[in-house]
């Protein structure tokens, strides 16, 4: 490979690379957005959400991977065409094909990549999330909880408030406690508590001394209201939902071959959208970047933003028919890259005509 070839590959790879950056920290807002509220909510301890964040990083690469790197290449190969470098290439009898080589070099690179994040690491970080919420979820009722506030858990069925927390021994003071299950609600009150936790899969207890509850339907004509002073009260909490993972979700890419259910072949097939997507839209980021002498420059991203969006739609749209039909047989996703791949061709032998 020739001096001007590695010098397009250093700089595709180098600007594909700070394009990813750029829509990661988009995305990532977003999903700490989200992470926030469920903190908000109770459903997910304010500790661990910089750890959740990064083990959502894989989805996020899998959304955003593919744009990047055309956005990546087209900076590239744009700034190459607005200096007139490409025409002094090309005047200097520049074979199209070593051009084409290293942006091919580039894309196989980064749908390698692509690959490697959503057949192997992706399933993982889902995995370690599961397991993370999980254990996050029995312990969440007293890491929780901040003295002098009302904080609410169990996806808001739980309301409470202390008045204070011995941290090293989990002694709860002056308790106020809302619950709300099966069309019921209890409000309690307590001078102290404790979390007790019997065992893994024994549930969940607080244990209230010195209180007072009162019990009552939410609608009152259906029963009476039932009060009671006590000196010691067990109270069972909800079980914490598991997180819901679905089981494809965290196979490896070879283990969802062959497809066993329908919902294994449309994962395989979403797991595959996004190394063909980076591969067909790197390479159709030469013929893209190529400009007519006064055109605008941002007319070739404009329409590489366009192209990608139908794309993406027809992607998650052919996956929603897939899950619709539950078929275990039929084309997939195939004429969706097959399009893809056959615009690529064509704009590519139409440049090579024009080089």
């Amino acid at each position: 490979m020739v001096i001007l070839q590695r010098y397009i590959l250093r700089q595709g790879l180098l600007a594909s690379l700070l394009s990813l950056v750029v829509f990661l920290g988009v995305v990532s807002a977003l999903f700490l957005a989200e992470l926030l509220g469920e903190a908000a909510q109770g459903e997910l301890p304010g500790g661990s959400v910089l750890l959740m964040l990064g083990l959502r990083l894989p989805e996020a690469i899998m959304l955003v991977g593919p744009l990047a790197l055309l956005t990546g290449l087209l900076m590239t190969l744009g700034r190459l065409q607005e200096e007139s470098e490409l025409v002094v290439m090309r005047s200097g009898g520049l074979a199209y094909r070593r051009l084409l080589r290293p942006v091919l070099a580039v894309a196989v690179l980064w749908a390698g990549g692509l690959l490697l994040v959503s057949g192997w690491l992706s399933p993982l970080a889902i995995e370690r999330s599961a397991t993370l919420l999980a254990d996050a979820a029995r312990n969440a009722m007293v890491a929780g909880l901040r003295p002098g506030q009302f904080d609410r858990l169990n996806h808001g069925r739980t309301t409470v408030y202390v008045g204070g927390i011995d941290r090293r021994s989990d002694e709860l003071s002056d308790l106020f406690i809302q619950h709300m299950e099966d069309g019921e609600t209890q409000v309690l009150t307590a001078n102290r508590g404790r979390l007790w936790l019997p065992g893994e899969d024994e549930g969940r207890y607080l244990l209230l001394s010195d209180g007072y509850q009162v019990h009552h339907p939410s609608d009152p004509q259906t029963g009476g209201v039932r009060e009671m002073r006590f000196a010691r009260n067990e109270l069972r909490l909800p079980a914490p939902e598991e997180a819901s993972v679905e089981s494809e979700a965290g196979f490896l890419l070879p283990e969802l071959l062959p497809a066993a259910t329908p919902a294994q072949r449309r994962e395989w097939h979403w797991r595959l959208a996004a190394p063909l997507a980076g591969l067909l839209l790197g390479m159709l980021a030469l013929p893209l970047a190529s400009r007519r002498p006064r055109q605008g420059r941002h007319a070739s991203v404009v329409a590489a933003l366009v192209l990608y969006l139908v794309y993406s739609n027809a992607v998650h749209g052919g996956l929603i028919l897939m899950e619709r039909h539950e078929a275990m047989r039929g084309p997939g996703l195939w004429p969706v890259h097959g399009a893809l791949a056959l615009l690529v061709g064509a704009l590519l032998w139409r440049h090579w005509r024009s080089w």
